[in-house]
């Protein structure tokens, strides 16, 4: 006797509202009318996924690929040997390296397929798959963050032996350079997480991720926030964030006609400057400088600390070791250093 054939019965999908029929069976019934349909309901009832680690990792990354381009950029510029050269363009290879991985744990995380990721690099999915296991990009991703913390703390620059030997200091950073160089010196200082971080400032962790990295540039009152979380200084932040916004036909403006005001304002600056680079004790800024007699270390600290203000050729090598440039801050030293008026006429007037 052959077998009835299933009973249909009509339902609306619970996704698209469409009516649809299906075989009435045992079990829990069909709520679809399409494995697209079910594919998409259960998409958006997942909750999206914690990146808070990938994002800290792609940016740790990234920071330390930029710091090696830099280095090496320097060391071209100084006409370095090639043995010294292939050292830094091995050590720049391994940087990038730890950003591919970064991007690749984090776009997986993300829930990027294979194919996505590997047609962006421009190969194979399965090539790709194989050269990024989850074990080889877990392994790497951890020895990249065990040796960023193996480093001096102190300085957060490269190898300040090298440079002492009389390796070339890098190039000045770019205003929005120092600015997220300083923001990410101010987290880092603080202990807390890229996650937690954000929770106090009132924004996302992929937001705060972008600005340490220096790919978005917050409204003041962001910054504020993002200060006072960190303990930081509002005035120093204020000066980097203003030389962040102006264009590069949009200079600071004239510097304060009063000398206390301009020493104010250029110790601020000089201060940002040192934030940016990560806060160096003063023997890591003479050992940058690689200078046998000047600045010696007392006039580092009372530059740093704002009691004095040293002779030009000092502070623009102060400036230098900090990666900043000492033309931005010379009208403020000049407005500064004014010399008192004085009643005599210096005897060559007289000829």
């Amino acid at each position: 006797m052959p077998s009835a054939s299933p009973r249909q019965q009509t339902r609306q999908c619970s996704r698209c509202g469409t009516d649809f029929q299906y075989a009435v069976r045992r079990g829990r019934p069909n709520t679809f009318c399409s494995r697209a349909c079910r594919a998409a309901a259960r998409s958006s009832c997942a909750e999206p996924p914690d990146l808070t680690r990938y994002e800290e990792d792609l940016a740790a990354t990234t920071e330390d690929l930029q710091l090696s381009a830099t280095t090496l950029l320097a060391a071209v510029q100084g006409s370095e040997d090639t043995e010294v050269l292939m050292r830094q363009v091995t050590e720049h290879y391994r940087f990038l390296m730890d950003v591919e991985a970064a991007i690749v744990a984090r776009g997986r995380a993300r829930g990027d397929s294979w194919m996505v990721i590997a047609e962006a690099a421009g190969c194979g999915a399965e090539s790709f798959r194989k050269k990024w296991t989850q074990d080889k990009v877990s392994r790497r991703l951890a020895l990249a963050r065990d040796t960023r913390q193996s480093r001096p703390a102190a300085t957060g620059r490269p190898d300040s032996a090298a440079r002492a030997a009389g390796a070339p200091l890098p190039p000045a950073q770019t205003p929005g350079e120092q600015f997220a160089a300083a923001m990410a010196s101010l987290q880092r200082a603080t202990g807390l997480t890229i996650k937690d971080t954000a929770f106090k400032v009132g924004v996302s962790p992929s937001y705060v991720s972008r600005i340490l990295a220096g790919t978005r540039r917050p409204a003041w009152p962001v910054v504020e926030r993002f200060v006072e979380t960190c303990e930081g200084s509002p005035f120093e932040l204020r000066a980097l964030w203003e030389a962040a916004q102006r264009t590069a036909d949009h200079d600071q403006g004239p510097a304060p006609e009063d000398p206390e005001a301009a020493r104010v304002k250029f110790h601020t600056s000089l201060r940002a400057l040192y934030l940016a680079a990560g806060r160096p004790t003063p023997w890591d800024i003479r050992r940058a400088i690689n200078a046998d007699t000047k600045p010696t270390f007392p006039e580092i600290v009372l530059a740093l600390n704002g009691s004095r203000i040293p002779d030009w050729e000092t502070i623009a090598k102060i400036i230098l070791s900090l990666r900043g440039s000492p033309a931005d801050l010379r009208p403020l030293w000049q407005a500064a250093k004014v010399p008192p008026p004085s009643s005599a006429l210096p005897a060559a007037a007289f000829g």
